[in-house]
């Protein structure tokens, strides 16, 4: 999926709701806060390389420089019930797993192209449960994938830079005297 089908999916139209932006700049005002509050050090990490992964810096920043994976820890400790955080820090441990039987070590110690090998292999998996109509809800990956768009596309950078939103300032005036 490239960036302009997200932009497609998440927006629909022009722009994301302004709903959902206030809620984004909510959480990220949180996120700049302070420390981790649900992950782990090494959980962070993980979080901001498989996020970096899904939107690499390329002409606009990526996923870490829009604060992404502070957002998901902002989001799991305030937003996400039990279960979700449970599913959540379980599709981690999952992750390093999978990494650990593939290439004898943690998702964040492999290369890039072993990080994307493990990513593909969860999105197959996505993918066929997507085709087979079952329920994602419990997905890691799909979670992981929702939070970082989300994460991303509400930020200021997101917002600004890819997504081009403005806030027009000021009050909506119908009938307004224009001078000749």
């Amino acid at each position: 999926m490239n960036r302009r089908e997200v932009l497609l999916l998440l927006a629909g139209t022009a722009a994301l709701p302004d709903r959902l932006l206030a809620i984004g700049r909510t959480v990220h005002q949180r996120a700049r806060a302070g420390a981790l509050r649900a992950l782990n050090p090494h959980q962070n990490e993980t979080v901001a390389t498989i996020a970096e992964l899904i939107i690499p810096k390329t002409d606009t920043p990526g996923a870490r420089e829009a604060g992404v994976p502070a957002f998901i820890d902002v989001m799991l400790a305030d937003w996400g019930d039990d279960d979700q955080r449970q599913m959540f820090m379980a599709g981690l441990a999952n992750v390093d797993e999978r990494s650990r039987a593939a290439f004898g070590k943690d998702f964040i110690g492999c290369t890039p192209q072993q990080q994307m090998e493990i990513l593909e292999d969860l999105d197959y998996e996505l993918a066929r449960l997507r085709d087979t109509k079952s329920d994602m809800s419990k997905n890691f990956f799909q979670g992981m994938k929702w939070l970082t768009l989300t994460g991303y596309y509400t930020s200021e950078v997101g917002a600004t830079s890819e997504l081009h939103y403005r806030v027009v300032p000021g009050r909506y005036e119908p009938c307004y005297p224009l001078e000749q």
